[in-house]
């Protein structure tokens, strides 16, 4: 094709439209700046979606996250969950997953991602694709704090048992988890 000719069909076609940061790429970099354990950054860019649309779930959802993280204010950030569950969203925590039997509140061998909690459903989103799963209340068995170490907490399915370790690493946040769970069985 003559140059020319790839001239006019640009000319003709006018600028190439705008890339915006609507609440989806918002979102996600919020859940970015999160994860990098930028708070406030996250807070700020939450807030912005949240003018536009206050009751949009996702935002609502990661604003808890936020506070959870930068403000250890357990209430307040179980107040954003729940205007997440009412609106149609759930919980998001960020969580070590254990791959090896526990005999002590050491991890050795772990991964990471993040845990969602929605109404009647569980999701962990691993940063290493086999570990990830997404279960149904009625396929979890078991939901509940580990005995050995009161600062995890457990998820049973079927005689396979995924142990976790909230971002946090207290017993607070754990107990957290929980009641959302318990409160949002779908």
């Amino acid at each position: 094709m003559p140059i020319l000719s790839l001239v006019v069909i640009v000319i003709l076609a006018g600028p190439a439209p705008l890339v915006t940061q609507g609440p989806p790429n918002a979102i996600a970099k919020a859940r970015e700046l999160i994860q990098q354990a930028r708070y406030d950054a996250a807070i700020g860019r939450l807030e912005q979606v949240l003018e536009g649309e206050p009751n949009h779930p996702d935002a609502r959802m990661h604003m808890g996250t936020a506070i959870l993280y930068s403000e250890r204010d357990y209430l307040k950030a179980k107040e954003w969950f729940e205007k997440s569950f009412r609106a149609g969203g759930g919980a998001a925590f960020l969580v070590s997953h254990s791959h090896e039997v526990l005999s002590t509140g050491d991890l050795a061998d772990t991964c990471r991602g993040w845990l969602f909690l929605r109404k009647g459903e569980a999701e962990f989103a691993s940063d290493k694709s086999e570990h990830a799963f997404r279960l149904s209340h009625s396929e979890i068995k078991e939901f509940k704090q580990n005995r050995l170490t009161r600062q995890m907490f457990h998820i049973e399915r079927e005689k396979k048992n995924f142990n976790f370790r909230p971002r946090s690493g207290e017993e607070g946040e754990v107990l957290l988890i929980l009641a959302l769970y318990k409160k949002f069985p779908g």
